[in-house]
């Protein structure tokens, strides 16, 4: 066996173990799904059969029913355009990203440096490698460290690599803590990394909805022969007392219409559905500031990360109307349920034909 081959089915390997995880998390999740909401769809095996099972069969691929009873739910017939969550992270996303060479692109604390031509939030104080750095990247000691954090009013701390739903996420207020606890909490994410910011002012009419948390448009895009494409966008909101909104945590995401108005409905975590936020707003009567900007910003991003082609951008949005990166995420979960769409839409044929039949980008 060449060289070459050794290495490509190692990688091949590598990312097998890696994404296996959240495939299974989505799969077990999705069993629990589909009793929450009554069975969804639930339409007959014949019909399951004749209308999914048959689209799937040139792939060579048989998935599982309740995939489809969940995104169809509300619907009077399956699409099998729908993407199984497992086959996301397990097949898909593998294709079109080359994890094994883009490690230290996805870490937080290097965003300013890859992306130094887009706004971001404001640095406090970052450690990588077990190392402090300052907002213009000089090397500096934890006692530096806590001194600069002791200036600042109201920051968030947040792990540098791939948390998901918000782990580990933490909004601090500098007035309740002490040098000594901001050591003690500075210990406590040194070895995972960490980067504190300046908690964003957010445009107010974001924070008209939901005043405690900052409130993110979420924007999936996809490279494919050689164009950007906007796969979803969905606005994400806290609730109550939060002061994040991710809807693992208990907020909700509404998916945006492309004139920048939201849609009707907003779902949560639990699969409840409803036309208005719980703090009061219409979520139709809502419009996101600077959406085309928004749009603009995240297509010119990933038109620079050739190796990663699906990826989902987090945006908040200034007070003075500008787009914030906040992150990015890859592997990002699907806007499916929320959307009510397939993921790729009028694309998917064209997608599946690449990923399970011509290969073209396999490693």
């Amino acid at each position: 066996m060449s060289q070459r081959k050794s290495r490509q089915m190692l990688d091949r390997l590598y990312i097998g173990i890696r994404m296996s995880s959240p495939a299974r998390a989505k799969a077990k999740y999705a069993r629990k799904r589909v009793k929450m909401i009554n069975g969804g769809y639930n339409g007959s095996r014949s019909e399951f059969n004749k209308v999914v099972v048959s689209y799937w069969k040139k792939y060579g691929v048989h998935p599982k029913k309740y995939w489809y009873d969940i995104y169809c739910a509300g619907s009077d017939h399956y699409d099998p355009r729908y993407i199984p969550d497992d086959m996301w992270f397990r097949t898909i996303c593998p294709h079109f990203c080359k994890y094994q060479s883009t490690g230290c692109l996805k870490d937080k604390g290097m965003f300013d440096r890859v992306f130094p031509n887009v706004r971001q939030p404001e640095t406090v104080v970052k450690c990588l490698g077990g190392l402090y750095y300052n907002s213009t990247n000089d090397l500096i000691d934890q006692e530096t460290a806590v001194q600069l954090c002791l200036q600042e009013d109201k920051v968030i701390i947040k792990p540098t690599g791939a948390n998901g739903g918000g782990r580990g996420v933490q909004v601090l207020h500098m007035k309740d803590m002490t040098g000594e606890s901001i050591g003690t909490l500075l210990d406590q994410y040194r070895s995972a990394g960490f980067v504190m910011q300046r908690f964003i002012k957010q445009h107010k009419d974001l924070a008209a909805i939901h005043e405690e948390s900052i409130n993110t448009v979420r924007v999936m895009t996809f490279l494919f022969q050689g164009k950007v494409h906007v796969l979803s966008a969905q606005l994400r909101m806290g609730v109550g007392d939060s002061d994040v909104d991710n809807v693992s945590a208990g907020g909700v995401a509404c998916s945006i219409k492309e004139d920048g108005w939201l849609e009707e409905r907003a779902v949560t975590r639990k699969s409840d559905w409803s036309d208005r936020h719980p703090g009061g707003m219409l979520f139709k009567d809502i419009h996101v500031p600077s959406y085309d900007k928004i749009i603009e910003t995240a297509v010119k991003l990933q038109e620079s990360m050739p190796f990663l082609g699906i990826i989902g951008w987090d945006f908040a949005v200034s007070e003075d109307g500008e787009p914030i990166m906040i992150e990015f995420n890859t592997p990002c979960n699907q806007n499916q349920i929320g959307g009510k769409k397939p993921t790729f839409g009028d694309l998917t044929d064209e997608v599946l034909e690449e990923v399970f039949i011509k290969k073209s980008l396999r490693l």
